[in-house]
């Protein structure tokens, strides 16, 4: 996941309203900043970076870093469902509200919505050995992404120890249809496992 992608995005949101009852979700952290600035993180890594770096297209409201430690740092000190809200709620940030999620203040007031301690994102970015600990977890997650598969971006979904798939989605999905697309996805998946890509061209504009 990475919360620039709109794709992401939807996706995270699909697979959170299914509930815990039906899904069992962990979520990895991969930039797509990454992928497209060195892509085999051999001489640039996004973890080893600086909160202010500047980002490859100078895009500096489009930096993943920030929110991906925040991520962590939530993870790690605040029970799971605050983790869960916080995460969806960096996405309604970005997506929603067209905040600037780079900003540790907009993770701080994203954090305490979601029920997490006072100032928690702030004051770990404040502490070193906390940062460390989150800047691990970006760079295992990356690992993780890239060790097994050549994970290529977001959202990717891997399933028990199946093969892991690329899935962008054209819209938000009705939580009512939730269980009913995952469904349907297994279902293709289990009995095509020869197709190794399903792309749909784009409507054609006017000539």
């Amino acid at each position: 996941m990475d919360y620039h992608c709109p794709y992401s995005y939807r996706v995270a949101g699909w697979l959170d309203d299914l509930g815990p009852g039906h899904v069992a979700v962990r979520h990895r952290l991969v930039g797509l900043e990454q992928f497209n600035r060195d892509a085999t993180a051999a001489e640039w890594r996004l973890w080893e970076q600086p909160l202010d770096y500047v980002h490859y297209r100078e895009r500096q409201n489009r930096r993943p870093l920030a929110a991906f430690l925040a991520t962590a740092i939530i993870e790690a000190a605040e029970a799971a469902e605050v983790a869960r809200r916080f995460r969806r709620g960096v996405y309604e940030a970005r997506f929603g509200e067209r905040a600037d999620i780079t900003d540790p203040a907009v993770l701080d007031r994203v954090a305490v919505a979601a029920g997490a301690m006072q100032h928690r994102v702030r004051d770990g970015l404040a502490e070193p050995r906390i940062v460390a600990a989150a800047r691990r977890r970006v760079a295992e997650d990356w690992a993780a992404a890239r060790t097994d598969y050549a994970i290529f971006g977001v959202p990717t979904l891997r399933i028990g120890t199946a093969r892991p798939f690329y899935l962008r989605l054209a819209g938000a999905i009705d939580p009512a249809d939730g269980q009913r697309l995952l469904d349907a996805l297994l279902a293709f998946r289990a009995a095509a496992p020869e197709v190794l890509e399903l792309k749909l061209p784009e409507p054609a504009g006017p000539v």
